[in-house]
């Protein structure tokens, strides 16, 4: 008993240093979406869910992997902060100073941003601190509007701010079919679309709404990943999400789920190593030409 004893502890220590170690990891992970609405080659970033995280001093390991990408536009589908914890908003403003030296940055809000809208809330003056600097800092935060590229030729970023209940804790909260037309202004059109929207439970929907590419995280990767099987848990504690990582297709349209870039609450990550996209936006067929 004493030598199995051992071997656990043994264990344990291993896998809280294995843990400790993979949570100072990223890597970079690339998609390419082709379509016939693009006119131009470009490259975006797409930061999920950073929740306060830092990798090394003031993110510059992160900062330095995103400059390298020249990106358009940077692109966060929200969970920049923990709402529990103040001192998050403090990294997550310095990380922004530096997002917007590099390209312009469109930023709507997770569950951690919306649930600190509530008067109530502990840290509600401090995100009100935050968000007003945030807009100081030129960062275009889109929470149910859309905006056309100025600069980009037909393409046009639409923010989905979901309502608190829809992240409901052991559950899937239902979507009836008309409540993103309820929430959203009316679809892209004959432009690109692009749309962030946290959640990503509800990929199909956005899909349907008529998003060409819809950029999601909240789950995480799902925390713990099964070679072979998939994610075991999300963060609003369901088992085996749907939705948990990589890129899903629904006719021409595209949901890609980011396995994210920081944790809270439960800080591990077993082989679901945290991620930021580099996504290549091509014109259908260009690749045929070359």
């Amino acid at each position: 008993m004493i030598k199995i004893l051992i071997v656990l502890i043994l264990l344990v220590v291993v896998f809280v240093f294995w843990q400790r170690w993979e949570l100072t990891k990223f890597e970079v992970n690339d998609y390419v979406i082709e379509s016939e609405k693009i006119k131009e080659e470009q490259h975006a970033v797409v930061i999920a869910d950073l929740h306060g995280f830092s990798y090394g001093e003031q993110n510059q390991r992160l900062l330095q992997q995103i400059e390298k990408r020249h990106p358009k536009i940077i692109l966060i589908p929200g969970d920049l902060i923990v709402s529990k914890y103040s001192e998050t908003f403090h990294v997550a403003l310095e990380f922004l100073k530096n997002l917007v030296q590099i390209a312009p940055v469109y930023y709507s809000f997770g569950n951690h941003e919306t649930r600190l809208r509530e008067e109530k809330r502990k840290n509600h003056k401090a995100f009100e601190t935050y968000m007003s600097e945030v807009e100081k800092l030129g960062v275009k935060v889109l929470n149910n509007e859309s905006v056309s590229l100025k600069d980009w030729e037909g393409v046009r970023i639409t923010g989905l701010e979901l309502p608190i209940e829809y992240y409901e804790k052991g559950r899937i909260v239902s979507m009836a079919e008309n409540d993103l037309k309820d929430f959203l202004p009316k679809p892209a059109g004959e432009a690109f679309g692009i749309l962030l929207a946290h959640n990503p439970a509800y990929a199909q929907q956005y899909a349907a709404w008529g998003a060409d590419v819809t950029f999601c995280g909240h789950n995480h990767g799902g925390l713990i990943r099964i070679p072979g099987v998939g994610s075991l848990l999300s963060p609003q504690l369901t088992f085996f999400p749907k939705y948990d990582a990589g890129r899903f297709e629904f006719g021409d349209k595209n949901v890609i789920v980011s396995r994210g870039l920081g944790t809270h609450t439960f800080h591990i990550r077993i082989f679901n190593r945290a991620e930021l996209l580099d996504i290549r936006f091509v014109p259908r067929n260009s690749r045929e030409c070359i």
